[in-house]
């Protein structure tokens, strides 16, 4: 019962309001915290009668409740919520503070706390109560819960932060998602300054992160954060080489800065170690000879500045069929119209060549995406076959 009463009164007044396809309501009612949810309990009827004016009549019966059951930690909030509704204040806060010594452990007893805190303008009570819940990480269900409080509260990010946070992983990683789910960039960017200063970040953390900041065209934070996590596996990052990894030396990090190897049903795609034009690794792409695929799964996004380009890599073929070849590409993915361009396709079979194109970025293009791909043919010879390998993918400034 005690789970079905989280969060009535405040929760409550929120939710009323909103349409069924909300997602604060989806996400509240996901976590259990809808009112909807425990309408047919005794206990939830007295305390609608006690919030329809009723507290002064149902006070005995929560008394008595509470002495038959003084460990109880909901016998003790059920009474609290009866004190607030007679207007007893002082009775109803002392009452909370009781429950949650009984039931510090108890989601359910520290959102009752916490809405009532959230209802009297007590805010630090709020963030006390919804810290211990997000110090379990057996209750993460309930975090996205604590969060929409959190963006409810009327608080800056740094008090959220400094006093509703644990300086905990398991908090912080889907506190972050929270902020980058509502596209929330200063809020998105004090965490993760905030789990920087405390060793909270990680490879996932970051290329979230890096993706999110590209996705808010703040690509110079982005490529900065980037290189601090990772300059020193690849110094030559935006020295020699404004590609990351561009000879597939390291297993690729998660985020946009990185390359993506894909695989689909006509086309298998890995890195390899059966030959390379630089180091020990390339990328091998094999095709399965069933159709005339259009393949753009091996690519990564950088950031670039205005001015004149090469961009240049490594081919190896063997059998390539169809009459379209394997190529490499570079445009701007906010808009190809701006800048989107290839390298001459190549066929057949060739020991490792190079391929090369120079352009233009122009002011307005601050990322492109670099990829090896194969476009559809729709000719007689359409279906293609073969494999390809790749390595030493360069992208550097002419000055």
């Amino acid at each position: 019962m005690g789970l079905l009463l989280v969060g009535y009164g405040t929760l409550e007044a929120w939710l009323g309001n909103m349409s069924y396809d909300s997602p604060a309501r989806k996400k509240y009612c996901e976590a259990w915290l809808c009112p909807e949810e425990f309408w047919e309990t005794r206990m939830f009827t007295l305390l609608q009668q006690s919030a329809n004016g009723e507290s002064e009549h149902l006070l005995p019966e929560m008394q008595r409740a509470l002495i038959e059951n003084q460990g109880s930690a909901f016998a003790w909030a059920d009474l609290a919520e009866v004190e607030r509704d007679a207007q007893q204040p002082a009775l109803a806060k002392y009452c909370f503070q009781r429950a949650v010594t009984a039931g510090p452990q108890s989601a359910a007893i520290l959102f009752r706390a916490a809405n009532y805190a959230f209802q009297t303008g007590d805010r630090d009570e709020v963030l006390r109560d919804l810290a211990a819940v997000l110090k379990d990480p057996e209750l993460t269900g309930y975090y996205d819960a604590a969060f929409l409080t959190y963006s409810r509260l009327g608080a800056p990010i740094d008090e959220l932060l400094d006093k509703g946070m644990p300086p905990l992983t398991t908090a912080a990683e889907p506190f972050l998602q929270f902020w980058m789910d509502d596209n929330k960039v200063p809020e998105a960017k004090a965490t993760w300054a905030w789990m920087l200063k405390r060793s909270l970040t990680n490879e996932a953390s970051c290329g979230s992160y890096v993706g999110f900041l590209l996705r808010n065209n703040e690509a110079e934070t982005a490529t900065r954060e980037w290189r601090r996590a990772y300059a020193g596996k690849s110094p030559n990052f935006q020295f020699l080489n404004w590609v990351y990894n561009g000879s597939f030396e390291m297993e690729p990090k998660p985020g946009p800065f990185d390359w993506h190897i894909e695989t689909t049903p006509e086309v298998e795609a890995a890195r390899v170690t059966e030959g390379s034009h630089d180091g020990i690794w390339s990328v091998k792409i094999k095709f399965d000879g069933s159709s005339d695929v259009d393949y753009h799964g091996v690519y990564q996004e950088v950031a670039i500045k205005p001015g004149q380009w090469r961009l240049r890599a490594f081919l190896k073929l063997d059998g390539i069929s169809s009459d379209q070849g394997i190529s490499l590409r570079v445009y701007d993915p906010q808009a190809p119209n701006r800048l989107d361009l290839r390298t001459d396709a190549r066929l057949g079979t060739a020991d490792w060549s190079q391929v090369e194109r120079v352009f233009t970025v122009g002011t307005q293009t601050k990322v492109v995406q670099v990829e090896v791909m194969r476009g559809r043919s729709y000719g007689v010879q359409s279906k293609i076959a073969g494999q390809a390998w790749v390595d030493s993918v360069n992208l550097i400034p002419i000055h």
